[in-house]
């Protein structure tokens, strides 16, 4: 008997839906289709999320560099330098909010400065639009201050011969003037002590600190040609007009270290002999005066805050022989060392420390004072040269590489790498103290580059410099000293 037509059909659609719902194949293409869907999803909103984020570090960045140089005591503009930031970005209309915060003593110095600033924005999404999200926000802010806080800063700078090429010596007294300047602005003057050290082969401590070490000076008398009693020196003319010649050991006072000095940060003391006057290399007059050791006119400069007396004093620097940087770094040192105190006292009763710092370098430890060296360079530590006859007469006017009978003339006080040692011995020290030591190879070779290098408190701390950019690296490093920082 035939099934009619209708219910025939009716079955076969049963049978058919029934089949369907049991096969398997073609759902895992379903599955595919909504996995590929999400995973476009979740890289689109990335791709989005990714370039906010990329547009938020720009604006910080800008953001950062704009109230730090705002902040800086001697920008009379901070408004204006936020905004000249912003607009050279391109991002003149992000910027929300500036909030500059002057601190101003009673003589109306302004001795702090904070800024503060705000900047917003918006990116366009191309992906989240599509769940209706057209844009993110982007928020950015900070806080700088500079502030004027105790410090002790060793100036430790080069005056040896090869100075005078390049106009390096010129270059120089821009940037050391420029980074007193910065560093005494102000109330800084009155919290900040500066001790200028510099240095050739030797470091001249001045007469007094030469004395309190126990440095033994030259007899005044030597024997001319004729075996006949002289005075060691030059022509001075007396208050009566008398013209004789002058001891030359009374022009200057540098004391012959020993290497046991360098393992410890002292002062020196103890009892020395008196350097001896001496060129090893030949003398360029224009720029350099005689002598291995500077004369007491470029003795060291105690604890000021005087710009004008400091400028005064950079400018009439000249050079002289010899590369001694462990001399200059040992002396820098101990001047930040609270064993220096009682000299410092005795130096203030002769009016060489201000009234101010009579009672410093104040101890290690003080949470109130940071203290800092500054180490320049043109050039490699040398050997140390000596002559044989220590008094001899022509000790003052030729230079033992220009005498006759070299070998005979000089010899070696100490050779290169005990010297390099030393200067080692007292940079670890230094920075096993917390004092922060920045260092500036200033068109020097790999040697120097390396000397300083391991010197200085990090390689962050370390700088080189040609020709004027030796000013920026000085700016830089003063704007470091002033405690210029981020706070927020």
């Amino acid at each position: 008997m035939k099934m009619p037509s209708e219910q025939f059909e009716s079955t076969c659609i049963k049978r058919a839906l029934v089949s369907f719902s049991r096969r398997e194949d073609g759902s895992i293409t379903v599955f595919a289709m909504f996995m590929v869907f999400m995973m476009l999803m979740v890289c689109g909103i990335s791709v989005d999320l990714m370039r906010n984020e990329m547009t938020r570090t720009k604006v910080q960045n800008t953001l950062d560099r704009a109230i730090l140089a705002a902040s800086e005591l001697d920008q009379d503009d901070p408004y204006g330098a936020v905004d000249d930031y912003f607009a050279k970005a391109g991002m003149a209309s992000f910027l929300d909010e500036v909030i500059v915060t002057p601190s101003v003593d009673e003589a109306g110095v302004t001795y702090a400065r904070t800024v503060s600033a705000i900047a917003r924005t918006r990116t366009s999404t191309q992906y989240m639009r599509l769940s209706g999200v057209n844009s993110l926000p982007v928020f950015t802010a900070g806080k700088a201050e500079e502030v004027v806080a105790n410090s002790e800063i060793s100036l430790v700078i080069d005056i040896s011969g090869s100075m005078r090429n390049n106009n390096k010596i010129t270059n120089l007294r821009r940037g050391a003037k420029e980074f007193v300047s910065a560093v005494l602005k102000g109330r800084a003057a009155e919290t900040t002590s500066l001790n200028i050290v510099p240095y050739a082969g030797q470091v001249n401590p001045g007469p007094l600190v030469f004395a309190r070490a126990g440095g033994v000076r030259f007899p005044a008398f030597t024997k001319d040609e004729n075996g006949e009693d002289i005075l060691y020196g030059e022509t001075i003319t007396l208050e009566d007009g008398t013209e004789v010649p002058s001891p030359y050991n009374a022009r200057s006072s540098c004391l012959d270290l020993r290497s046991t000095d360098f393992s410890n940060i002292n002062l020196p003391s103890g009892g020395y002999a008196q350097t001896a006057y001496f060129m090893n290399w030949t003398i360029d007059e224009p720029t350099m005066d005689w002598g291995w050791c500077p004369l007491d006119t470029t003795a060291i400069q105690y604890a000021q805050n005087d710009i004008g007396d400091l400028h005064k004093f950079i400018d009439g620097i000249r050079l002289h022989d010899g590369t001694g940087t462990q001399y200059g770094m040992k002396y820098g040192v101990a001047l930040l060392n609270p064993s220096s105190k009682d000299t410092f006292v005795e130096l203030n009763k002769v009016n060489l420390v201000p009234d101010e710092f009579k009672n410093r370098p104040v101890a290690f430890d003080d949470p109130d004072t940071r203290k800092f060296i500054v180490l320049m360079t043109d050039g490699a530590i040398t050997d140390q040269f000596r002559p044989i006859e220590t008094v001899d007469f022509e000790n003052i006017d030729v230079a033992l590489l220009d005498r006759e009978v070299v070998d005979d003339d000089r010899k070696i006080y100490s050779v290169k790498s005990t010297n390099v040692s030393n200067f080692d011995s007292v940079c670890t020290k230094a920075k096993d103290e917390g004092i922060t030591v920045y260092t500036i190879a200033f068109e020097a070779n790999e040697a120097a580059q390396k000397q300083m290098r391991d010197c200085a408190t990090s390689s962050a701390y370390f700088y080189k410099a040609e020709g004027i950019a030796i000013s920026a690296v000085f700016k830089a490093i003063a704007r470091q000293i002033n405690n210029l920082r981020l706070v927020q």
